[in-house]
C-alpha cells in the first residue's frame, strides 16, 4: 500500500512538472519576437541577442522597438512596415520598427503613437547616418545594435520631455549674426552719408525760384485726367481643412 502511494505521488509530481513545462513553453512561444529575421542575415545567436536587447528596451520604455528583415517585398515598403508593426501582437501599440528588404536593398523606419513624437527628424537623421553605412557593408548585426541603442537614447529623451532637436547650428547662427551686423552697418553708413549732403531735393516748385523774380497774374486749376484702379473681389477657393491625424510616419531609402 505504501509503495502504491509513493508511485501515485511520483506520477502526480511528474504530471504537474510536465504541465508546467508545457505552459511555460506555450507562453514563451506566444510572445512575438522583437527581432524577426525572415531575410536570414543574422545567426541564431545574434538574433537571440538582439531580441533580448529590444525586449529590455521596449519593456523599460513601454514602447515597442522592433526589427524585421524580409527576403523581398510584395508591396510598397512603407505599407509592409506598417502591417508588420500592426499585426504582430506586441504588448505596446506605440513604437518603432526597422524593416529591411534584402532583394530590393531597401529599408524603412516606421514610427507610430508616442514614438512618432519622440523620434524627431533630427533623431531619425542621426539613426540613418549611423545605421545605414553598416548595412551597406553587410554588417547587419552591428547596424541593428546601433539602431536599438539610438532608439533607446532618443525615445528616453522624448519620454523625459526633451526630444532631440539636433546639435546647435553654429554655422547657421554665425551667418545670421554676420548678416545682421552687415545690415546694421549699411543703415548706419547711409544715415551718416545723408547728413553730409549740403543740397537736398525740394518738395515744392516755388522753393526753386528767387523771391520777387516771378509775378503770377492768372491762376487756374485744370482737371486733366482721372486714374481708376479696379480690384476683383477675392473668391473663396478653400476646399476644407484636414483635422486629426494618425500620428504615424517614417522614412526610408536604399542601402
Amino acid at each position: 500500500m505504501k509503495k502504491m502511494f509513493q508511485k501515485l505521488f511520483c506520477l502526480t509530481v511528474a504530471l504537474v512538472l510536465l504541465l508546467s513545462f508545457c505552459l511555460t513553453v506555450g507562453a514563451e512561444t506566444t510572445l512575438p519576437p522583437y527581432c524577426r529575421d525572415d531575410g536570414n542575415v543574422l545567426t541564431l545567436a545574434q538574433q537571440d541577442e538582439l531580441n533580448s536587447l529590444l525586449q529590455q528596451i521596449s519593456e523599460r520604455l513601454e514602447l515597442t522597438v522592433a526589427i524585421c528583415t524580409v527576403k523581398s517585398l510584395n508591396d510598397d515598403i512603407e505599407d509592409v512596415a506598417r502591417r508588420q508593426f500592426k499585426y504582430v501582437n506586441h504588448p505596446y501599440s506605440d513604437g518603432v520598427i526597422l524593416l529591411v528588404a534584402m532583394e530590393e536593398r531597401e529599408w524603412y523606419i516606421y514610427t507610430t503613437g508616442d514614438a512618432y513624437d519622440y523620434l524627431t527628424d533630427a533623431a531619425l537623421d542621426d539613426i540613418e547616418d549611423a545605421v545605414i553605412p553598416f548595412m551597406s557593408d553587410g554588417n547587419y548585426h552591428k547596424a541593428f545594435r546601433t539602431y536599438a541603442q539610438l532608439c533607446d537614447k532618443y525615445l528616453t529623451m522624448g519620454k523625459d520631455g526633451t526630444p532631440y532637436e539636433g546639435p546647435f547650428p553654429w554655422l547657421q547662427n554665425i551667418a545670421i549674426a554676420l548678416g545682421l551686423g552687415l545690415l546694421v552697418g549699411l543703415i548706419t553708413v547711409s544715415v551718416m552719408r545723408s547728413k553730409l549732403k549740403s543740397v537736398r531735393p525740394r518738395r515744392e516748385a516755388h522753393e526753386y525760384t528767387r523771391p520777387g523774380s516771378m509775378n503770377i497774374t492768372v491762376s487756374r486749376d485744370l482737371f486733366l485726367y482721372r486714374t481708376i484702379h479696379r480690384r476683383p473681389k477675392p473668391k473663396d477657393t478653400s476646399s476644407g481643412s484636414r483635422s486629426g491625424g494618425s500620428r504615424s510616419g517614417g522614412r526610408g531609402g536604399r542601402f
